[in-house]
């Protein structure tokens, strides 16, 4: 694509820019751009106005149209105003359901998000517009004189396009969030997403639509808010993201599972004939120690005292199994459940088998929460079975256990809430097979490297614990202690070098998502729920004030003082003004207020907040949803 004259590329993207408060920059004669939270643009023709986004000032009272690049409410929510105003709105048609029809989203999520595998995020709009108007990548909108052409730009969402238009002998494009300023982009989560080619779920895409973000990129020949040399912006973008990937697809996990070839499809995406590189595999063992039964994907510690041991339960054959292994003599009883991760195929049916077993259920003190109260937290494939009454373990706690020595150990590998198990057998055979000391890892590591396929998992950089954190843990371990990734047939151990090799791989990328997130911590671009609703979801009646809380895990390298400002349906009684909470660096903490719903209030409702810190203004960045029930005795 060549242009003659100057281009312009505006984008709407959250600005960085809180602090400064809002900006009004001409452009043109007939352009004006107000900075804000949401960077809206003003075109003026004929006594009216053509807004996109919208006017964070919220005083285009007069516009004529509102154009809306995507669906996600942190920016969306720039142009509502407008919208309910009588502004029409022009939407993508991919994404109209998330204008018009987010009230059936909302009634069906409180279920739907349980076990969800679609990995898309949950930033839509609270309330729907009443009415859109749909454009599709091909075709003109013609606007008071003006041919404002539609691209489909997919990529930051699955839907989005941008806008081109030609005014005051410029020509500008308004892109979005493909691109944040020179040669960045917000965050790398909102990307995740299914691969066809590769016959692969959205949750074993890592940051699929980072190709599709390539391609718009390419269709689109720069953008920015200011951005001197436009094209070298976008360069620099699609060598950082190709970066990135080339680091992760050397050490990635879901190569042992995949195989080469489903590799090198999903990589080529990106990376195009670029040589991976990848680790070796690690070394596996021929079969499993005689006193470890492989159950689906659980596992069964069998003592010569008759008694046994779970490794997760996540579906009702494994207890069947169990109960037909119990008949036919392998064990007796059942003395406790250990559960390595909260996902749903290693947790569905623990409550089950420890009711069907009478036995404890044992879990590391960061996961007891989320295992106990499910609903309180959006993470990836939850199951919406709660677990009663787990027994928390602290990092490093021994327990003796028949002729085993158990290491219980925090482990947030996979997913931030996660353990590993160590099992040493002391035994006066000498039989090495059996006597080596094997490690639950849940689904952490397979013999081909690091398990950080979805990015909704809430895997962390150093210096905070991540994988990091595991691997130099598996240096710590008994020496030749194998690793048992129970979707993984063999047990298997890595050598120093290939720790070492991943390590390294780790540290490099750390530097790499450094140069391609704007925040000040790459930890903010890779967390999704590092401010977040707790509960997530929860009850109330109607007339009845209900507690939530916003925490907030500060990623930043110093303490930052935070903002929330709570936002409810009409009617509702949010808190009157900004809350403040001042968060150490890399800790947590979380404040408390109120909420109240009118006395006619019923059915769902969406509470959102937005947070504010250092140079950002992040509008209804987070949600709760909250079921009002109508007050008893009626």
């Amino acid at each position: 694509m060549c242009w003659v004259l100057r281009i312009v590329f505006v984008m709407l993207l959250l600005a960085a820019n809180a602090a400064c408060g809002e900006q009004v920059v001409r452009i043109t004669p007939s352009v004006s751009l107000v900075r804000g939270p949401v960077n809206g643009v003003l075109v003026s023709r004929h006594g009216k106005t053509l807004v996109v986004y919208g006017d964070p000032r919220q005083r285009a009272a007069a516009a004529d149209k509102v154009l809306f690049t995507h669906h996600r409410r942190d920016v969306v929510w720039a142009g509502a105003a407008l919208v309910k105003g009588g502004a029409e709105a022009v939407v993508p048609a991919a994404e109209e359901q998330f204008f018009t029809g987010v009230r059936r989203y909302w009634e069906s999520f409180p279920t739907s998000r349980f076990k969800d595998q679609s990995q898309q995020t949950s930033r839509i709009l609270a309330e729907p517009f009443a009415k859109v108007t749909t454009v599709r990548g091909g075709e003109t909108i013609d606007w008071e004189g003006i041919q404002i052409r539609v691209l489909d730009t997919p990529g930051y969402t699955r839907g989005a396009v941008s806008y081109l238009l030609e005014i005051d002998g410029k020509r500008m494009a308004f892109t979005g969030d493909l691109i944040y300023g020179d040669g960045r982009i917000l965050d790398l989560y909102s990307l995740q997403d299914a691969i066809p080619e590769a016959k692969e779920d959205a949750y074993h895409g890592y940051a699929a639509r980072a190709a599709d973000v390539i391609r718009s990129l390419h269709a689109v020949p720069a953008r920015g808010p200011v951005i001197e040399d436009p094209q070298a912006a976008l360069t620099r973008l699609v060598e950082r993201l190709q970066a990135v990937f080339a680091s992760h697809f050397s050490i990635d996990a879901l190569r042992w599972y995949r195989g080469d070839d489903s590799i090198r499809i999903q990589a080529a995406r990106v990376l195009g004939e670029q040589p991976l590189g990848w680790m070796p595999p690690a070394e596996t063992a021929e079969k499993l120690p005689d006193w470890i039964i492989p159950i689906g994907n659980s596992r069964l510690i069998v003592s010569r005292s008759g008694t046994a041991f779970l490794i997760d339960c996540g579906s009702k054959r494994i207890i069947q199994e169990l109960q037909k292994l119990q008949q036919g003599g392998r064990f007796r009883k059942i003395d406790g459940i250990y559960v390595t991760h909260y996902h749903s195929d290693h947790t569905d049916q623990v409550q089950a088998a420890a009711e069907e077993f009478h036995c404890p259920v044992i879990a590391c003190a960061e996961m007891r929460d989320i295992l106990e109260h499910p609903s309180a937290y959006h993470m990836t494939v939850q199951t919406a079975n709660a677990i009663h009454s787990i027994r928390p373990t602290r990092d490093s706690e021994k327990q003796q256990w028949n002729e085993f020595e158990f290491t219980y150990y925090y482990l947030p590998g996979q997913t931030l809430y996660h353990g590993g198990l160590l099992v040493e057998k002391r035994s006066k055979v000498a039989d090495r097979h059996n006597a080596e000391p094997v490690f639950f890892i849940g689904d952490s590591f397979t013999p081909t490297g690091i398990d950080d396929y979805c990015l909704l998992n809430r895997n962390f950089m150093e210096p905070e614990k991540g994988f990091a954190y595991c691997l130099r843990l598996l240096k710590r371990l008994p020496p030749r202690t194998m690793l048992i990734n129970q979707h993984v047939g063999p047990a298997f151990r890595f050598s120093e070098k290939q720790i070492e090799q991943m390590l390294g791989n780790l540290e490099r990328r750390r530097r790499l998502l450094r140069d391609l997130f704007p925040w000040d911590d790459p930890n903010f671009g890779l967390d999704e729920h590092w401010v977040r609703f707790c509960p997530y979801q929860a009850e109330t009646q109607a007339g009845k004030a209900i507690e939530l809380q916003v925490a907030v895990l500060n990623h930043s390298g110093r303490s930052q003082e935070f903002r929330i400002t709570a936002h409810a349906p009409a009617g509702w009684k949010p808190p009157a003004a900004a809350l403040r909470v001042s968060v150490p660096a890399r800790q947590q903490r979380a404040l408390r207020f109120s909420v109240t719903p009118p006395a006619d209030a019923s059915g769902l409702a969406i509470i959102t907040a937005d947070v504010a810190f250092d140079q950002w203004n992040l509008r209804e960045w987070t949600e709760a949803i909250v079921s009002v029930n109508e007050p008893r005795g009626r």
